[in-house]
């Protein structure tokens, strides 16, 4: 990542950090105001509903200048490579040096959207020329900007740290094999899966592992790896689950149901749309990771409407009411039991809500900061015998001896 985001990042992560810490009642709040003045990040910030107007504006905007040169002057296929390859640096370039470097914006919409849309404009300028070259040619060309959009994407995230470049790239990887088994001319579905099922496995094990040293990332890195891990489950969930598995593929490559379909190829898909939720959830728990449990329980939900294209109890109204009020009643045991154990707590669980204990790995540095900040203890001096401080009293008392 670009020295001025990785500062930026930094410094932006501290001052939230100890606004969590007075939000929780840790430190006071002339001290977060305090830390909130020396960590004041130097980019410009923007909330997230500027942020979509700026990104909508530059794009609306470019769109324009690119399309105007077009109409004026009656341009073709030819012009309009010409055209891209023309804007797509100098909107990367505009982007770069101007707005971040420059104006020191820091994802403020307008700056993200160029840099997508120079990577668009790009395998465009790519794909657009070899309409007129044959049909195998065109087909190779637009396989030639599929792989330059899965590029571009993956230089913004490591360059800039930013997670919609992070899901663009995982969109990219995983129509990739769809775009090799129209190419290569795979007739069986199965093979197109299979490398899919790789691809995501090995995006999502990579972020994992990356994910582990996430004290030592900057906050734009930990952000676009969560992006990759979750794109990834959500990825590998849907192509195991049955509407993924008969219905999209169906539609997108003329697949007919039970067309070269294994005989075990359903209770496989049945047994992993309903492992992949728990597994998530057991992952969650145990490193206390919220994105995690959030997929976890939002892929639940999906399982228990889906599984009845497996496994048929009933009506799907039925089964939802009856998974809904087994779901209830296992909730609320499990606060009961939470709750009659010692300190309303058993082992590491508990029924309470806590402070977040992880928050991006930062607790040690906004120690640091806010620690000057706080009044020290004063302790009294500790003194010794000092001679000649008092008189001994003693006139009628020493003349009873």
């Amino acid at each position: 990542m670009i020295a001025l985001y990785e500062k930026g990042d930094r410094r932006v992560a501290v001052v939230e950090e100890a606004r969590r810490w007075q939000e929780a009642g840790i430190i006071t709040a002339e001290q977060a105001a305090r830390v909130a003045e020396r960590y004041r990040p130097e980019l410009v910030r923007v909330n997230v509903f500027i942020r979509i107007l700026l990104a909508l504006f530059t794009t609306v905007g470019v769109a324009a200048l690119v399309a105007l040169p077009a109409v004026i002057f009656d341009v073709r296929e030819a012009g309009f490579t010409l055209l891209c390859l023309l804007f797509a640096p100098l909107g990367a370039w505009v982007a770069d040096k101007k707005l971040i470097a420059g104006r020191r914006l820091y994802r403020c919409g307008a700056e993200e959207a160029l840099l997508l849309q120079a990577v668009g404009m790009l395998a465009l300028a790519v794909a657009i020329p070899a309409h007129d070259w044959g049909h195998s040619a065109e087909r190779l060309a637009w396989l030639t900007a599929h792989v330059i959009v899965l590029a571009g994407a993956v230089v913004l995230t490591v360059r800039y740290g930013y997670a919609l470049a992070a899901f663009g790239a995982m969109l990219a990887l995983a129509a990739l094999p769809f775009h090799l088994a129209d190419i290569l001319h795979w007739q069986q579905p199965p093979l197109s899966r299979f490398v899919l099922l790789l691809l995501l496995g090995a995006a999502a094990i990579w972020a994992q592992l990356r994910l582990a040293s996430r004290t030592s990332l900057p906050r734009g890195y930990v952000w676009s790896l969560e992006t990759v891990r979750l794109a990834a489950w959500a990825g590998i969930y849907l192509d195991v689950n049955l509407f993924a598995h008969r219905l999209l593929w169906r539609e997108w490559l003329g697949w007919i149901p039970g067309e070269w379909q294994l005989p075990w190829s359903d209770p496989l898909c049945a047994l992993l749309t309903a492992i992949l939720p728990v597994a998530a959830l057991a992952m969650g728990i145990g490193r206390r990771d919220r994105a995690l449990l959030w997929f976890g329980v939002v892929s639940a939900i999906l399982s228990i409407i889906t599984l009845k294209y497996y496994i048929h109890f009933g009506y799907l109204a039925e089964e939802l009411t009856a998974a809904g009020l087994l779901l209830a009643a296992l909730a609320f045991s499990l606060l009961r039991w939470l709750r009659a154990g010692s300190k309303r707590c058993r082992g590491a669980f508990t029924a309470e809500p806590l402070l977040e204990p992880r928050l991006y790995g930062l607790n040690a540095e906004a120690l640091a900061a806010i620690q000057p900040l706080t009044p020290a203890v004063r302790v009294p001096e500790a003194r010794g015998f000092q001679p000649g401080g008092g008189t001994f009293g003693g006139g009628g008392a020493s003349g009873g001896y």
